[in-house]
């Protein structure tokens, strides 16, 4: 498994824009697992998961890791080809509105989650959903130094989880970090 696996085709930015095909690859990004656990652990059926399973190996993905049989049958141990995904930035490059499209499926897709969070999230300040946006200005140097920062704190999250902890909670985000105003519109 990469540490961090580019992205690179549309097909790849879309199965991972729909909330549930997400949901198995958190799954299948914590270690070798099969099909069957999978489901056990989102409380699905089975049946349910196969195809997403399949679509999601067949786009690279997922990667097989071990086949065994099994009661006449195969069973198959999948594991998710990177730790973190990023958007290789030649995807959004070429085709204006191809592209265009898949960013706006990964929002929408974003959208309805952050939508839906914020409407039930409770008084709970722990679990409260947090949405802000916010425009930053600041030197070159100080934007890059500040993205690395970035990277640097979703790195340090997504390595300390601890998996053996009585009881895990979940949480999303989405983060964008992009240039705007004069200095951008040059740019395109």
């Amino acid at each position: 498994m990469q540490e961090v696996f580019k992205i690179s085709t549309l097909e790849q930015v879309r199965l991972l824009s729909d909330p549930f095909k997400l949901s198995i690859m958190q799954e299948f990004a914590g270690g070798e697992r099969t099909t069957g656990e999978v489901a056990r652990a989102l409380k699905q059926p089975i049946t349910k998961l196969y195809r997403h399973v399949d679509a999601l190996h067949a786009a690279g993905l997922l990667e097989i890791t071990q086949e065994k049989q099994k009661r006449g049958t195969v069973e198959r141990h999948f594991q998710a080809v990177g730790k973190r995904f990023e958007a290789d930035h030649a995807l959004f490059a070429d085709e204006e509105d191809e592209d265009s499209g898949a960013i706006r499926d990964m929002l929408r897709a974003s959208e309805d989650e952050i939508v839906n969070a914020i409407k039930s999230s409770g008084n709970d300040d722990e679990r409260q959903a947090l949405f802000m946006k916010l425009r930053i200005r600041g030197t070159a140097e100080h934007l890059a130094d500040l993205q690395r920062q970035l990277t640097a704190w979703v790195e340090e999250v997504e390595d300390s989880t601890d998996d053996e902890a009585e009881e895990l909670l979940e949480a999303e985000a989405l983060i964008a970090f992009y240039p705007v105003g004069p200095a951008a519109e040059k740019a395109n």
